[in-house]
């Protein structure tokens, strides 16, 4: 597995900042935390910085940040292998920041993670496969599928604790920004990746 500079700054300021707040219960989680209020007084980077922020308890965190760290390595290191580190912090800034703002709407201040992010992701990765072959051979359409069928576990309250609005929004961020790929591919296949 590869991974450039940009996943592994992500990577490592979302551990520093997990332990630092230890499960999100010291006064840095406060200055970084979404707060509509603190944002509109111009505090810009609580659109992003819930993504850094990891709850819950001390097992569960540990799991949390795990499966989250896992999947960024991963698609992140991919992503910005393949297409470079511009491409990976386009990603991870949009789908932060519409991530963000749609739990800071549902869920108010206090919640965070790397999920929504990585949710985007997995909906990028998996698009891009119909042009990238190595994007296919990662995220092929029964990992998609089960990803999908985690998230909608969440909503139909299966399993508890998840910003589930955060991972629906990042998921529908990464499909998006995949889209105009996927339709220059389905309409002109020579734009298809040969591998």
């Amino acid at each position: 597995m590869q991974a450039g500079w940009v996943t592994w700054t992500v990577l490592i300021l979302s551990l520093v900042v997990t332990l630092s707040t230890w499960v999100g219960t010291n006064s840095l989680t406060n200055w970084l935390r979404w707060s509509a209020h603190d944002i509109a007084a111009g505090q810009w980077w609580r659109t992003i910085t819930p993504a850094f922020l990891h709850f819950k308890s001390f097992d569960s965190l540990v799991t949390h940040f795990l499966f989250n760290a896992l999947w960024w390595l991963t698609l992140g290191g991919l992503i910005e292998t393949r297409e470079g580190p511009l491409r990976l912090i386009l990603l991870f800034l949009l789908a932060a920041v519409i991530g963000n703002t749609t739990g800071g709407y549902f869920y108010g201040s206090y919640f965070g993670g790397l999920s929504g992010v990585c949710f985007a992701l997995i909906g990028y990765v998996w698009l891009r496969g119909y042009q990238i072959a190595a994007y296919r051979a990662v995220v092929k359409p029964g990992l998609f599928y089960a990803s999908v069928v985690f998230m909608l576990a969440g909503f139909v309250h299966l399993i508890g604790g998840m910003a589930d609005w955060v991972h629906a929004a990042g998921l529908t961020t990464g499909l998006l920004i995949a889209l105009p790929y996927y339709l220059l591919t389905t309409r002109w296949p020579q734009h298809q990746e040969q591998e």
